[in-house]
Parts: structure tokens; C-alpha cells; sequence
């Protein structure tokens, strides 16, 4: 699964990783300020950012 986004991450344009970045923490936020956050579900959101980081990193 993990291979399968970093390829897709990996199709995005510069703004779009902004957007996706925008996207993912604003949903780890609002998942924690629901209470009783699930774990799994921010630390994929949170893989999801290191893939971005990576990929960002790659075109540097």
C-alpha cells in the first residue's frame, strides 16, 4: 500500500503536495480534536506526510 501512494505522490505537482499536506494535517487535527483518536489512522496520515517529505526531497 505504502508503495502504491509513493507512486502516486510521486505523479503530483509541486502544488499539489502543498494541498495534500494541507489536507492531512488538517485532518490529523480535527481527528485528535474529536477525542479518542484512533492511532493507526494518524500515524498513516503522518506516512503519508514522510512520503511527501521524501518525494519533495527527491526533486530538490
Amino acid at each position: 500500500m505504502i508503495d502504491l501512494l509513493a507512486q502516486r505522490i510521486a505523479a503530483l505537482s509541486d502544488y499539489q503536495l502543498y494541498e495534500t499536506v494541507k489536507d492531512v494535517e488538517w485532518r490529523i487535527g480535527s481527528h485528535v480534536a474529536g477525542g479518542n483518536p484512533i492511532d493507526e489512522y494518524v500515524d498513516r496520515q503522518r506516512k503519508i506526510i514522510g512520503l511527501i517529505q521524501d518525494e519533495l526531497m527527491k526533486r530538490k
